[in-house]
Order: structure tokens, then C-alpha cells, then sequence
């Protein structure tokens, strides 16, 4: 079963929202995708809907990667699940549901590393997203596989106190958190193993914190030949991608699919 904590040498290549090249973002389509092309783990986004389901999507609102309209936390999942997430994309995608949290772990759960990327902010603390989310995945035996998430660091903080031996990252915000050192930002989130920033935030001067502090860096969207190329003279430990194939080529990990 994979395990974000386990020592290991190889660069790990995560799928943001899954295979999200070739695929709806954030659709068990993409996950499978990701699954079949080779990616080590899966990153996804999670809100609550109106009755505390924890549902996977990106956004707060839902016109831009489904055909409904308004914000995700005033339906409620019966309602969410009527809704086609895939159509967007393409139309042979047509037909795609939002999916529970749930649902991803019993699709892939242990398969793969699954990234839960908490969003939202005081709001959503104060509905327990966290503590839902931790449910969901004790529910599914799925702790080592999954790592949690958040640009909202408290949502991180709170998962740590709770399950101590589950996986953190913290996801660097280019002007919040602009000169703050990162293993100061990984130690307010209650002691997060992981740094997380996009390849325009990732400066040769983390560096040295990162190193002496024992950080393991992640940095996402890397799409492109130039965009690797850069992060390569990086000590990085998780490549985050729309594209897996591409990434895994360029580490020379290419898999037949």
C-alpha cells in the first residue's frame, strides 16, 4: 500500500485532480485515468455539501466544471449528483457525476496516494470539514495513503491534532505567506511533513530551510518541458501534473498504458 511517509528515493508524480489532461478534473474518470497512466498519487479538492457530505470539486461554485449553477454548500449531494461534472470537458464525458470523498477512496483507495486538498476557510472549520474528512477516511482504512492539505493552514492543524500519524502538506500563498520561512509555515500547521508551492513561488533561497529542515517539497502545475526543467534543479520530492505520461517520460519512468 503506498505511503507518503516512507522513505524513498524516486521523485513521485501526482495527478492534479487526476488525469486532468485527458479527463474532467475532479471526476472518477480522471482518477482512473490517472491510476491507468501511471501516477504514484492523485491530488483532489474537496467542499461540504448542504447536508455534510464531503464532496470532491474544485470550486466553490458550480458553473465551471458542471451544468449547475450557484455554490456547492446550498445543494445538497442528491442534488449535486443529478448534475453532470463531465460534459464540460468533452461529450463523451457527458454523464459524469461530482463524487464523494467517499466514493474516491473505495474506487482507488490504497492503489495510489490520494492529496486531499481542503478548501474554504473559517466557515467550513466551524461545519467540522476536517473532522468529516478524517471520518471518511478511517472509514476506508485509507490513513497511510492519504495526505491532507490546505492554503487554509488551520484545516491542517486540526487534522495533525487529530490523527497524528496521517500526512500533511502545506500549500505555500504567493502573497499571505510571501517571506515567511517554510518550515515556520510547516510548523504552525501542527508539524506538516510537506511544502507545497506552484513552480512561480519555488525561489533558490527556500532552499536551505527546506534542506535543514527535513521538508519534503512539492510543486504543481508542471505541464511543460521549461516548467520541469526548472524545478529540476530542485531537490523536489512529489511533481504535481494535469499531464502524468509527459512527467513520467522526463523522469524516465515511462509506462506502457
Amino acid at each position: 500500500m503506498f505511503d507518503w511517509l516512507s522513505p524513498g528515493r524516486t521523485t513521485l508524480v501526482v495527478a492534479h485532480r487526476g488525469s486532468s489532461a485527458f479527463a474532467p478534473e475532479n471526476t472518477l474518470a480522471a482518477f482512473r485515468r490517472a491510476v491507468s497512466d501511471g501516477a504514484d498519487a492523485i491530488e483532489l479538492d474537496v467542499h461540504l455539501s448542504r447536508d455534510g457530505e464531503v464532496v470532491v470539486i474544485h470550486d466553490a461554485r458550480l458553473r465551471r466544471t458542471t451544468d449547475g449553477r450557484g455554490w456547492v454548500s446550498r445543494h445538497s449531494v442528491r442534488e449535486l449528483k443529478r448534475l453532470d461534472a463531465g460534459g464540460w470537458f468533452h461529450r463523451r464525458f457527458a454523464g459524469e457525476r461530482v463524487p464523494t470523498l467517499s466514493e474516491v477512496l473505495e474506487e482507488i483507495g490504497g492503489r495510489v496516494g490520494v492529496n486531499i486538498e481542503i478548501k474554504g476557510n473559517r466557515r467550513q472549520q466551524k461545519r467540522g470539514i476536517v473532522e468529516r474528512c478524517l471520518s471518511v477516511v478511517r472509514r476506508h482504512r485509507a490513513s497511510r495513503c492519504v495526505m491532507i492539505s490546505s492554503f487554509y493552514h488551520p484545516f491542517v492543524k486540526r487534522a495533525k491534532l487529530l490523527e497524528g500519524s496521517l500526512a500533511a502538506g502545506v500549500l505555500f500563498h504567493p502573497v499571505r505567506d510571501m517571506g515567511r520561512p517554510p518550515h515556520l509555515l510547516a510548523a504552525k500547521a501542527g508539524g506538516a511533513e510537506f511544502f507545497i508551492c506552484g513552480d512561480r513561488n519555488l525561489r533558490p533561497a527556500m532552499l536551505p530551510d527546506i534542506r535543514s529542515h527535513s521538508l519534503r517539497l512539492a510543486v504543481y502545475s508542471i505541464d511543460t518541458v521549461r516548467q520541469f526543467e526548472r524545478i529540476s534543479r530542485f531537490p523536489v520530492a512529489c511533481v504535481v501534473t494535469d499531464n502524468p505520461p509527459k512527467i513520467l517520460r522526463l523522469l524516465g519512468r515511462a509506462v506502457d498504458i
